[in-house]
């Protein structure tokens, strides 16, 4: 088997992969970066982004405090991960434009990648946004002496005295060992894996047409869970309810986005009752939707001054996208009007005093004020319903599941006891702990992509600057580092010199504030030739 050597070895060559990669090469480490797809610049969700670089519906420069209260009021959040993030957005942003990613703010805080777009309309939306910040970051990564293979897909890591020390990967059909002194997965969710999906999201879940990648298989989460890893949120995802002529045609995902008419109307099923709390948002109401058994058999109900405000629509206006009216109607999106309520729900094959029931409680709740007292309580601020009528049948498109691998705030994988799995890193979606929720959760795909990259980057190259090797007859020792994941040493204490290098490192780690070093014998190596 052929093997291959670096300091630092990052899995998956997306967003969070390139930035990982990067921030590693820029503290002197000797950086691989390896991704399962042919393409120069991977193939992950970044490709087809609208570049919008958000925290939290928030600007990633807004205060760490209200960033850190407005993740952990979903409840889902796990503390340390949440501060860190939240601590980094904003020099996240600054960081991006010292490696050559450009960047526009089109409105105070209103942060993206450079929008200056060729825009593809079909068969899938896409723009060449993502496609160039990674140019930008693959530029810089090479300038920095990083190596990119592609065409290497992960298989299981390799586990080594109880720490990772690289992984087996696969390349043309045969196996490759890598060998590394910290690995980071950067792989994705398991967003394109229907197996996954249906274990963790709904029974029914694999039938939500997927809105991003087929190359986020769940790679890094399967290759941590193998060596005792904690995965956490793994129910929710981010997405959107979507035209259900996606599953047909590609025409209608990942765009046109429906939040106006999921703010405005009412979701039912196919006997015409509503199931959840519209006024979640529709990234929840998406979720909910994937949890049911008739994933596919929902519709949308408004009426016409919600279609008609939908030709204005603000999204579609800021990231150039197709505006639900007039694209749905002219491409035969599934979408149905009509006079009157009952007409409607012969349209769209719903019992007709079902239907009619709903939207007559539905309407008389709003107008008097009483959307709480409903079978299904409404929040947020919701309209009554007036004719004529419009229905949309619907799917939840899934583009990134929102669990994985947890992490601490240094973005290194915790085992089931949430202690450092030593060596092992994750970054963008192949982690849990900072999104989802009860209300949808989402922080923003590619800002917890930069944030994360960075901050594994960035520790897992910290041992290796700090790598120093101590002979030592009697027992090798490894140190964890608490910053980083392992300072490993290979050694024999043979002189004093040595012996105090070794002590001085030590007392350098206990010069961190967070956790002291721990201090593991592991067994001795074979006598050195010679003695």
């Amino acid at each position: 088997m052929n093997s291959i050597s670096c300091d630092v070895l990052v899995v998956g060559a997306g967003l969070a992969g390139f930035t990982a990669a990067v921030r590693a090469s820029e503290q002197g480490a000797k950086v691989l970066l390896i991704d399962k797809s042919h393409g120069e610049l991977g193939d992950g969700n970044v490709l087809m982004a609208s570049g919008s670089l958000r925290a939290g519906g928030k600007s990633p420069k807004t205060g760490a405090k209200e960033l850190y209260d407005f993740v952990m009021s979903e409840g889902v959040g796990y503390p340390d991960l949440v501060k860190a993030w939240s601590e980094t957005c904003g020099r996240a942003i600054g960081w991006l434009q010292t490696v050559g990613v450009e960047i526009e703010e089109t409105a105070p805080g209103r942060i993206w990648l450079n929008q200056e777009s060729e825009i593809s309309y079909g068969p899938v939306y896409k723009k060449d946004v993502g496609g160039r910040a990674l140019t930008s970051l693959k530029k810089q990564f090479l300038n920095l002496g990083g190596s990119y293979l592609n065409g290497s897909e992960g298989v299981r890591l390799i586990v080594e005295n109880g720490c990772v020390t690289g992984l087996i990967a696969k390349q043309d059909g045969a196996e490759i060992e890598l060998r590394a002194g910290a690995t980071i997965l950067a792989t994705g969710g398991f967003s394109a894996n229907p197996e996954l999906v249906k274990k963790y999201i709904g029974a029914h879940a694999d039938r939500c047409k997927l809105r991003g990648s087929k190359q986020d298989t769940g790679d890094g989460l399967r290759m941590a869970l193998a060596v005792g890893a904690k995965a956490v949120n793994l129910k929710y995802f981010y997405g959107h309810l979507i035209s259900r002529k996606a599953l047909i045609d590609d025409r209608f995902w990942p765009y046109p986005r429906l939040d106006s008419f999921v703010d405005e109307g009412i979701l039912i099923d196919r006997n015409g009752n509503r199931f959840v709390d519209e006024g979640r948002g529709d990234v929840a109401v998406a979720n909910e939707l994937a949890r049911t058994n008739d994933v596919t058999g929902a519709a949308l109900i408004f009426d016409f001054a919600t279609w008609d405000a939908a030709k204005d629509d603000p999204f579609s206006k800021s990231v150039k996208t197709p505006a639900p009216n007039p694209w749905l109607m002219d491409n035969e999106g599934e979408i149905f009007h009509h006079e009157t309520i009952e007409g409607l729900a012969q349209e769209i094959g719903v019992d007709t005093a079902s239907l009619a029931k709903t939207v007559e409680a539905y309407n008389r709740a709003i107008q008097s004020n009483n959307a709480s007292t409903l079978a299904v309580p409404r929040t947020g601020k919701p309209k009554q319903l007036e004719p004529p009528y419009y229905a949309l049948k619907v799917v939840p498109g899934i583009t990134f599941t929102m669990g994985g691998v947890l992490v601490n705030g240094r973005c290194e994988a915790l085992n089931l006891d949430e202690k450092p799995i030593g060596g092992l890193y994750a970054a963008g979606d192949t982690i849990g702990g900072l999104m989802g929720g009860y209300r949808g959760g989402y922080t923003g795909g590619l800002m917890q992509a930069v944030v994360t990259g960075i901050l594994a980057g960035e520790n897992a190259a910290t041992l290796q600057k700090a790598g120093l090797k101590i002979e030592n007859r009697g027992s090798r020792i490894a140190i964890f580092h608490p910053l980083s994941s392992i300072l490993a040493f290979e050694a024999r204490l043979c002189s004093f010199e040595n012996f105090c290098a070794f002590v001085l490192l030590a007392v350098k780690c206990l010069q961190f504030k967070r956790r002291p070093p721990l201090l593991c014998k592991v067994p001795t190596p074979p006598p050195l030739a010679g003695r």
